[in-house]
């Protein structure tokens, strides 16, 4: 796999999933996870199977090389501040899963957490809901606790794909509930799984 080869040359790092099985969904997903840094760019690559994208902010464009690569590969992309383009994206990425039964990988954080987590937008779990396909949450460790970037082979991330939530018969007033339930599972997990993490360095106590 060429994800797999890349990370193995370049960031030096291997994978291991709980429950990747997961990642091969027979409908159509809207997979969440936390956002630590702009690795997730990449290491979201490993949760890419035949028929998934992903939903990024529209400044990716601007990354060279990385940037146009996204755009080719499909994946959707959003200019947050203008919020009614923004729900029309969220609206046609809605269409587009149901029609091509798609997967969509979404950091509802929006942004990089920097270490600290960070409140889930709506957006996410409104198009979840408005396609009626399930969320599919996915944690990782914390990195930067755990990998070390100044060796050349990194060390091991750990990942966990938890138990899909289906969205059948919710409506969007259950958007904010259902955020906050997926974030509290999805930092749990990642302290769980940073304290399971090889090259944990301790610090959370």
């Amino acid at each position: 796999m060429f994800a797999d080869e890349l990370f193995r040359r370049y960031w030096g790092v291997k994978f291991d999933i709980e429950n990747p099985q997961r990642l091969d969904p027979k409908q159509a997903t809207v997979i969440v996870s936390n956002h630590q840094g702009s690795e997730d760019i990449f290491f979201c690559m490993r949760l890419m199977r035949k028929g998934t994208v992903a939903l990024v902010k529209w400044e990716m464009i601007y990354i060279p090389f990385i940037g146009a690569i996204f755009l080719l590969a499909g994946n959707i992309m959003v200019k947050r501040e203008h919020k009614d383009k923004a729900k029309l994206a969220l609206e046609k990425s809605a269409k587009k899963m149901m029609d091509k039964n798609l997967n969509l990988v979404i950091f509802p954080e929006g942004t990089r957490n920097w270490g600290t987590p960070l409140p889930f937008k709506l957006g996410a779990f409104k198009l979840a809901i408005e396609a009626q396909a399930p969320i599919q949450p996915v944690a990782y460790a914390w990195y930067s606790r755990t990998l070390n970037y100044n060796r050349f082979k990194s060390g091991t991330l750990k990942m966990s794909c938890m138990a899909p939530i289906s969205t059948e018969g919710l409506t969007q007033e259950d958007a904010p509930e259902l955020a906050k339930r997926c974030q509290a599972l999805i930092e749990q997990e990642t302290i769980r799984l940073t304290k399971l993490a090889p090259g944990y360095d301790g610090s959370l106590g």
